[in-house]
């Protein structure tokens, strides 16, 4: 499976069009079918394209992940929409990647921005959620020097789907 045949399945489960129970199998199989040992698998794929291979098989666990926990399909379902949005909006595995962490937290962090901005999250409180978020260095650096106004306009942009002007905001200095 390549990276652009998993997220045709994950377009189509986030569409209601594939069912949680047939996604989970196309990712069973292919982990299955995985070789768990250096010197017996091909690394070929690997080779052509690693920051593909390096995005699909995040996301391979991640979803196995999520489709062996019992849970609510809906959050299963955006959490898929997204991921096929931002691959797509940002035609680049390697920043989707990098955006991975940001893209699966958006609503806890567009929460916490909130409340940050509300005073109602103290600063000392919004730097030690952006130390423990698991966000790429870069973006835990942008954050903790980011104004108010710069961190809502990220999250409007994550919010809006437009990956890649959130990763260009994040690219450069804030409240710029």
């Amino acid at each position: 499976m390549t990276l652009a045949d998993f997220a045709m399945l994950l377009a189509r489960y986030a569409d209601g069009a594939l069912g949680a129970d047939v996604l989970a199998a196309h990712v069973g199989t292919v982990i299955a079918s995985d070789a768990l040992g250096a010197e017996r698998g091909d690394d070929a794929r690997w080779a052509a394209d690693h920051e593909s291979e390096r995005l699909l098989w995040r996301l391979l666990y991640l979803f196995d992940a999520a489709m062996a926990s019992p849970g609510d399909d809906a959050a299963h379902r955006a959490r898929a929409r997204r991921v096929v949005a931002c691959l797509t909006s940002t035609q680049s595995p390697a920043l989707t990647y990098e955006l991975l962490p940001m893209v699966l937290d958006q609503d806890r962090f567009a929460t916490i921005v909130a409340r940050h901005v509300d005073g109602i999250i103290s600063r000392t409180g919004f730097l030690s959620v952006i130390a423990e978020s698991g966000y790429a260095d870069h973006a835990k650096l942008w954050l903790q020097h980011a104004p108010p106004d710069a961190l809502v306009q990220l999250c409007e942009r994550l919010e809006r789907g437009d990956y890649v002007a959130a990763a260009a905001t994040l690219e450069r200095a804030p409240g710029r």
